[in-house]
């Protein structure tokens, strides 16, 4: 998997303003067949992108709840653009 292509992966999966749980996540990547993807792997590309600000969070029982920031957004156009 090239650098980039894990976080095209992710990123295309949200919409704008769409909030999804981890979990939800985790379960959408393992449903390509393409790569396989262990928890923690999708769990640590996650807090990266909460951290470089493409995603913001929030705890709700137990979970972190995902969404597409304005940057985030930006950032995927960009990469399905030039990817």
């Amino acid at each position: 998997m090239n650098y980039n292509e894990l976080k095209i992966r992710i990123l295309g999966l949200f919409e704008p303003t769409q909030e999804l749980e981890s979990l939800k996540i985790r379960k959408l990547l393992a449903t390509e067949k393409t790569v396989k993807l262990t928890d923690k792997a999708v769990e640590m590309a996650l807090l990266r992108y909460w951290r470089q600000g493409l995603l913001s969070r929030t705890r709700r029982a137990g979970r972190f709840q995902y969404v597409l920031t304005e940057r985030g957004l930006a950032r995927k156009e960009w990469l399905l653009k030039n990817g």
